[in-house]
């Protein structure tokens, strides 16, 4: 079989996925590269040594001390919808549908399967999403009751209000009963009702998906025709190509439509690549938001220019999802978060894929107090920044902010 007849075979959503997994070696060969250009702008001489294989790293124990401490209202901004689904759920779903998990039967079982605790382990990643998304692409029910379940489990965080992204196209199958505008419609029925039982307000955010750029004006009308669906923004996810990791032109023209119609923009850049990814992302696709974005410290001057002077930008940090995805070295106190901390600079916490990394608002904060150094009073600035970042209405976004201010701990 010819190289393209074999790519033609393979599925859409799994092209991307083959896609991302060559990147990952070209991720690991950059990694001590990058792990000196952190130290440099730190100001140190020492190059952080990338951790060895097989180190894991886990999660701090959430304390009843801490839960107090965290008992401020919390917003998350950068969150998967397909990587945020309970391994019960993800259990009772398989074998409903009889769709396997690698022979998980427990929950205990799935957790090894699904999840990684070791550091720059993005094919670990990669095949949980290769594993979970056939259970629930194209299940309409199973796809509304993910989102009412988001929210049941934000509330037990604390969490009172957040945007879940996901691409409709990869929750639907092409031809299939459900189209890319059900998607849409299942996950604002579920965060109706989670929104009516637990008190938790949330939004979508529709993603395209490098590689994957037929869908993109898809993606742009559902973002334009959508907000009554609670659609907020539209993102980017996925590989990009190129040694620069150049965007499509496809997709940097959706943005810029985007842009003109007034719909809010949030684009992944500088996770993996370098920091003109992020420029190209605030200059050509008008991003008001950056995910991840941890490269920006690769250049002082655009940091500081960007990010400290000018505070418009916002960036969603993952602490731990950045280590395990070799984003960031193994290095918690030179993490960037610890920078943009004490820089003051516009950014918050989130989780991004807990079906991945098994891990809760209260946890990850916890690892940016233990591990990162980031003070109480910083991380409840970051529900502040969040709020006022999120794409809510400025009428939505005000009692939000209220609640937070309102809370606000001592700041010794």
């Amino acid at each position: 079989m010819s190289t393209s007849a074999a790519q033609s075979s393979i599925p859409r959503d799994a092209a991307v996925v083959e896609d991302l997994k060559k990147k990952l070696s070209r991720d690991k060969r950059r990694s001590r590269v990058v792990s000196e250009k952190f130290s440099k702008c730190k100001g140190s001489s020492k190059i952080h040594p990338m951790n060895q294989p097989y180190v894991m790293v886990h999660l701090p124990a959430v304390s009843e001390q801490s839960k107090k401490d965290f008992s401020f209202p919390k917003v998350e901004l950068h969150l998967h919808l397909d990587g945020s689904i309970r391994f019960s759920t993800l259990l009772e779903l398989s074998l409903f549908c009889g769709t396997p998990l690698k022979g998980a039967k427990t929950v205990e079982e799935l957790k090894k399967v699904l999840t990684t605790h070791e550091p720059a382990n993005l094919s670990k990643v990669l095949e949980a999403f290769d594993l979970l998304l056939p259970v629930v692409r194209g299940d309409e029910a199973a796809i509304e009751r993910i989102a009412y379940e988001m929210c049941e489990d934000q509330a037990a965080n604390g969490v009172i209000y957040f945007e879940a992204r996901y691409s409709p196209h990869l929750l639907c199958v092409p031809g299939g009963k459900l189209s890319s505008v059900g998607v849409v419609e299942a996950v604002k029925r579920g965060f109706d009702r989670g929104e009516a039982k637990f008190g938790v307000k949330a939004r979508s955010i529709v993603c395209c998906i490098r590689g994957l750029h037929q869908y993109a004006d898809d993606v742009l009308q559902i973002a334009t025709n959508c907000r009554h669906l609670g659609v907020v923004a539209i993102d980017v996810a996925g590989s990009a190509h190129g040694a620069d990791e150049q965007y499509e032109q496809q997709i940097v023209d959706i943005f810029e439509q985007a842009f003109k119609r007034g719909i809010h923009r949030t684009v992944h850049a500088g996770e993996s690549g370098a920091t003109n990814e992020v420029l190209k992302a605030i200059n050509d696709m008008h991003a008001e938001r950056i995910g991840h974005g941890y490269h920006i410290m690769e250049d002082p001057e655009f940091y500081k220019k960007s990010f400290i002077d000018d505070k418009r930008i916002h960036l969603e940090a993952c602490p731990y999802s950045s280590v395990m995805t070799g984003s960031v070295p193994l290095d918690w106190k030179n993490h960037p978060v610890a920078t943009w901390a004490k820089d003051n600079v516009n950014f918050s916490i989130s989780r991004d894929d807990p079906t991945c990394f098994d891990n809760t608002m209260f946890s990850e904060l916890q690892l940016a107090k233990d591990e990162i150094g980031v003070t109480v009073h910083q991380l409840w600035q970051c529900q502040v920044n969040a709020a006022r970042s999120c794409f809510l209405p400025e009428e939505e976004k005000k009692p939000i902010i209220e609640k937070i201010l309102a809370a606000e701990p001592p700041s010794h």
